[in-house]
């Protein structure tokens, strides 16, 4: 089953979960700031993801700026899923997995080949 790493704070999660909604497969809601996703998870989720990375962490954040960065690479699934486990709170958001792939729905309009 399809699980949509949702924040329903964020417009464009609220858009992909609509569109969950309106697909003919069950897709569950993954709340990742109430649960949020360990190392494990996030890697390989990385590992499968469609596209670049460094676009899994939101960089362009103001929060970010209270946060030391210098020692993340953005080109290392190790190093975007360490980070993402101590700070869950800057990924991109939604992300939704199939078990094969991961895609981040921005735009949100990605998420179709999944769905």
């Amino acid at each position: 089953m399809p699980v949509l790493y949702h924040n329903p704070r964020c417009s464009k999660s609220r858009q992909a979960a609509q569109l969950c909604a309106e697909s003919p497969l069950d897709v569950d809601i993954h709340l990742y700031l109430l649960q949020p996703l360990d190392y494990e998870t996030l890697h390989s989720m990385l590992s499968r993801l469609d596209g670049d990375i460094a676009q899994a962490v939101r960089w362009k954040d103001t929060g970010l700026k209270l946060i030391d960065t210098t020692k993340v690479d953005r080109g290392n699934v190790e190093s975007i899923a360490q980070f993402l486990a101590e700070h869950g709170q800057y990924m991109e958001r939604p992300w939704l997995d199939d078990g094969k792939v991961t895609v981040i729905g921005r735009p949100v309009e990605r998420l179709n080949r999944l769905l």
